[in-house]
């Protein structure tokens, strides 16, 4: 227990002198000043991009369409078809198949 005690207060004292050295040890960068040259850019000159906004929806939702038809292939290769459209089925039939 002694041996044990002793061995954790050395890592822990080890560890902290490290942490507490590298704290000490960091220091800033150095500061280099520079001018910025900032020019006036007038609202005449910035066109809108109309075409490119257009390009990205039809891209887009070119993207979901082939994704959705890609997915419900593979769902219906993989899981099969188990849904059936008709809704005309008979009570005794839909009872029966609850029965024990």
């Amino acid at each position: 227990m002694k041996k044990k005690f002793i061995g954790s207060a050395l890592a822990l004292s080890l560890f902290l002198g490290g942490a507490t050295l590298n704290s000490t040890s960091a220091q800033a960068a150095p500061l280099h000043e520079k001018n910025i040259k900032i020019e006036q850019v007038s609202t005449d000159k910035v066109e809108p991009h109309f075409w490119a906004v257009v390009g990205r929806a039809a891209a887009k939702g070119a993207a979901w369409g082939i994704g959705y038809v890609a997915g419900e292939k593979a769902a219906r290769s993989v899981f099969g078809s188990s849904t059936s459209d008709s809704s005309n089925y008979e009570y005794n039939d839909v009872k029966s198949s609850f029965d024990l």
